[in-house]
């Protein structure tokens, strides 16, 4: 629009300055000559002036849609900046305000619940002032704190989340993610001047990661929650972190990928379990096999830097505990000069940080997975959505409260899988 305006603008003008210097150049212009073109003049800048006018005005919107953009990236990065916080386990302004009202404080909310029913003034009191806190359904009683609580709780719980990409605030059903099936080779030198540049043409794939609901009632006796002083609310916080977090576990690693997320070992099936990423243990310590697998990931491209081999709890501290030659004569296979049980205690080989998953499927015991860091993402919905019911189902007569909590979860391994951004480590 703005480049319409000024091509108008700059054909008036030009128009305007030819008429200006015909009166001007020519002293034989009959009379009605003059005045025909001093009303054009007239006419053609009153066109200009609107033109000037129309075109200060476009740049006037454009300069506020500009701001208000502006403003909703700012309030957006915010959002996420704050999500992200909290998914790390960091305080923010509103989880570190603590409110409290007579003996109920945030740590103690859930008898708070109950006691206000009694006709507790301070419980009535402090129930209003948290009321709202928390966006879960039905207005639930909680305070931000405790929902960010829960979530560290349930980060410590799921050491995946410390591993990889966390995306919180998701919309919609799932999250389409793209992968490249095309090699990746050197660029060309470019060559003599003129000359074409190098062109490739990537293929690409696309799987989904769908996104489904994760949740659980914890159910506590009205009793413990007024005599507990939030010893009651601590549990259930960790029950429920515990529960969720060896949910998420699972599905990372063997999640079905049928109305469930799609985990690394079913991947691996679904996929064709390909020979060049698989590494056998033979005659040999286990981190022998483990240096293996990490040289065949860096032949195709993956830093070591940016790997982490993962297994089940059993073979990581045999592993940890290996010995080298008859009755341990060669000494530890991890760390042959300070031993099994340095301190600190070995916790990577060669840079490559080793974890143990409690979380493990059972089938999968004694095979381990080297995984690129960089890839796999964990998608997560709004956010965590927690509610309290003293009343619901058949709670208000066995003088119980339930405590709900739910959130959406996505994965997909397809993408690590598929261009050998993992590879297992069999026979440990």
């Amino acid at each position: 629009m703005s480049t319409e305006l000024d091509q108008k603008a700059e054909l008036l003008t030009k128009e305007i300055t030819d008429l200006a210097s015909e009166l001007r150049d020519k002293s034989d212009i009959p009379l009605d000559r003059i005045q025909a073109i001093e009303s054009e003049i007239a006419t053609k800048s009153a066109a200009l002036d609107e033109i000037i006018a129309e075109k200060r005005t476009a740049q006037v919107e454009a300069k506020l849609k500009e701001l208000d953009e502006r403003v909703k990236a700012f309030t957006r990065t915010s959002a996420q900046s704050k999500a992200s916080a909290i998914l790390a386990g960091v305080p923010t302004a509103d989880s570190a305000s603590v409110k409290s009202v007579g003996k109920y404080s945030e740590v103690n909310f859930l008898s708070a619940l109950v006691n206000r029913r009694m006709g507790d003034t301070d419980a009535q009191e402090f129930v209003k002032a948290v009321l709202g806190t928390s966006t879960a359904t039905g207005t639930a009683i909680v305070p931000n704190n405790f929902v960010a609580d829960l979530t560290s709780a349930l980060s410590l719980n799921n050491i995946y989340r410390g591993l990889f990409d966390v995306q919180s605030g998701v919309q919609g059903a799932g999250v389409d993610i793209p992968y490249t099936t095309t090699a990746v080779t050197a660029a060309l030198l470019q060559g003599a001047y003129g000359s074409n540049k190098d062109i490739r043409d990537f293929g690409f794939a696309r799987a989904t990661a769908t996104l489904y609901t994760i949740a659980q009632i914890a159910d506590i006796g009205n009793q413990l929650l007024r005599q507990s002083n939030g010893g009651a609310e601590r549990e259930a916080r960790k029950r429920l972190a515990q529960s969720i977090a060896i949910r998420e576990a699972t599905y990372i690693t063997n999640g079905s990928g049928s109305s469930q997320p799609l985990g690394f070992f079913p991947a691996f099936l679904a996929y064709g379990d390909v020979a060049a990423f698989k590494t056998t243990l033979s005659s040999e310590p286990r981190l022998t096999t483990i240096a293996r697998g990490i040289a065949a990931m860096e032949s195709r491209g993956v830093m070591r830097d940016n790997l982490v081999f993962i297994v089940d709890p059993v073979t990581y501290w045999e592993i940890a505990s290996e010995g080298l030659g008859s009755s341990y004569a060669g000494g530890w296979a991890v760390d042959p000069a300070g031993g099994a049980a340095a301190n600190p205690p070995i916790t990577s080989a060669w840079g490559v940080p080793l974890k143990s998953d409690p979380n493990w499927p059972a089938a999968s015991v004694g095979t381990g997975l080297l995984i690129d860091r960089t890839e796999p993402t964990i998608f997560l919905g709004s956010e965590m959505r927690i509610d309290v019911s003293s009343e619901a189902g058949n709670r208000f007569d066995q003088n119980i409260t339930g405590f709900r909590c739910e959130l959406e979860f996505a994965f997909n391994a397809e993408p690590v899988v598929r261009t050998g951004r993992a590879q297992k480590v069999i026979g440990l």
